[in-house]
């Protein structure tokens, strides 16, 4: 069986968060590590059980609380960032001291710190909510509520610093910038547009007929 590099991280987030929940069932209060795999692992879980996104942000600030925690924990866990899998796709869920509030607060915007010039795009999330996107992502595969020139961002991914995100807003354009996707140029496994070489024939072509198919913005 072969997993993608997603499949492997959501498998050792599971395994985490199962060994915080027989941990806390004998009784022990759990470490900070612990208390972040088990609400982020509590959430994908509830996003995958066919939830709407306000029912998991709200789930999400009922998993633990301040007497389930070692001391000192709650507060070294100011925000739990999370993408689980939704009915139409990974979105972004970001829950602020998840601990200590019982719901959730709107984060101030963080203008990006882009790494050259690149290939600049203008992306506008016709979503209801905020759109998370690494640095690694294929961004002509990234969510399809937003709305951009998909062909022009054709083997490219976001100009930023490894592990670093750009998050998008409801109804807030955004100019991005893009730089090729390096080395062997071989996708697979993001939005499950392409599998396979980027640079092979007819690679875009076929990419772009699936993603109108499937209700891709800016198709």
């Amino acid at each position: 069986m072969r997993l993608l590099p997603s499949e492997e991280t959501r498998l050792l987030l599971f395994l985490a968060a199962e060994l915080a929940r027989k941990r806390r069932d004998r009784g022990l209060a759990l470490t900070q590590a612990e208390a972040t795999a088990l609400i982020a692992d509590e959430v994908c879980e509830a996003a995958r059980d066919g939830r709407s996104y306000a029912e998991v942000e709200a789930f999400g600030y009922t998993v633990l609380g301040e007497s389930d925690v070692l001391e000192g924990v709650a507060e070294a866990v100011p925000k739990i960032e999370v993408e689980p899998l939704f009915a139409d796709g990974h979105r972004l869920v970001v829950l602020h001291d998840p601990i200590r509030r019982d719901g959730p607060r709107v984060a101030e915007p963080v203008e990006p710190e882009w790494l050259g010039d690149g290939v600049a795009l203008e992306v506008v999330n016709e979503g209801e909510v905020p759109v998370g996107v690494t640095s690694h992502f294929h961004f002509f595969e990234t969510n399809r509520t937003l709305r951009f020139d998909r062909a022009a961002a054709w083997g490219l991914r976001l100009a930023i610093a490894p592990g670093a995100k750009v998050v998008f807003n409801p109804a807030e354009p955004l100019t991005v910038r893009l730089v090729p996707i390096a080395g062997a140029r071989i996708v697979r496994g993001h939005g499950g547009l392409v599998d396979g070489p980027l640079d092979a024939d007819g690679a875009l072509d076929e990419a772009l007929a699936l993603a109108r198919m499937r209700g891709y913005r800016g198709a």
